[in-house]
């Protein structure tokens, strides 16, 4: 109805010029929305206690937006155990190897994020927060435990009170029907 009213009034190429602006993601219902958004809060404050003051900005860019894929997209590909873990170690290490190699500039950050995103892609393990991880490694200039504290204890944080309270709140998570060969056989329904 909108969309037939702005097209009369404005025009087609213009309303058609602002669809790129709309969402096409369908609205979340309260049920899930409520529980999940309950869960992303617990798990930032969780992250929170993991680090140390002055590294917390960077530990919330880094697995923040985790948080969100595991709680409001569980049955999401990019949203399971093995990519959420395996994508940020990845991530880690190409970031310090990187802070290792190269100086810290705008090519070298491009540069790591481009070979993270590359080596998750080989490996099937795609999560797309991840590729912030490489670009704090290099930016922070991390050392080798930066693979141990944040990059492998946040994401199995994430993964494991993703685990816990999906569980108790009746999602299924890790989601139904995916393979460790990174097909998905079918999609879980929506309620």
């Amino acid at each position: 109805m909108l969309c037939q009213a702005a097209e009369q009034r404005w025009g087609s190429e213009y309303v058609r010029a602002l669809g790129v602006f709309w969402s096409g993601q369908p609205r979340l219902p309260w049920r899930r929305l409520l529980p999940a958004v309950a869960g992303i809060a617990l798990l930032v404050a969780l992250l929170g206690l993991l680090g140390r003051a002055d590294d917390h900005i960077a530990l919330f860019l880094g697995f923040a937006p985790s948080c969100l894929l595991v709680f409001l997209l569980p049955e999401a590909p990019v949203s399971q155990p093995a990519a959420v873990i395996g994508g940020s170690v990845v991530s880690a290490v190409v970031g310090v190897i990187a802070a290792y190699t190269l100086p810290f500039t705008w090519w070298s950050a491009a540069l790591a994020a481009a070979v993270a995103t590359v080596a998750m892609a080989a490996l099937r393990i795609i999560h797309p927060p991840a590729v912030a991880v490489a670009v704090i490694a290099l930016s922070t200039g991390a050392d080798w435990m930066f693979l141990l504290l944040p990059a492998l204890a946040a994401p199995v944080l994430v993964v494991v009170t993703a685990l816990v309270w999906h569980r108790l709140s009746g999602v299924r998570y890790p989601a139904p029907g995916m393979l460790g060969s990174g097909r998905v056989e079918r999609h879980p329904r929506e309620d």
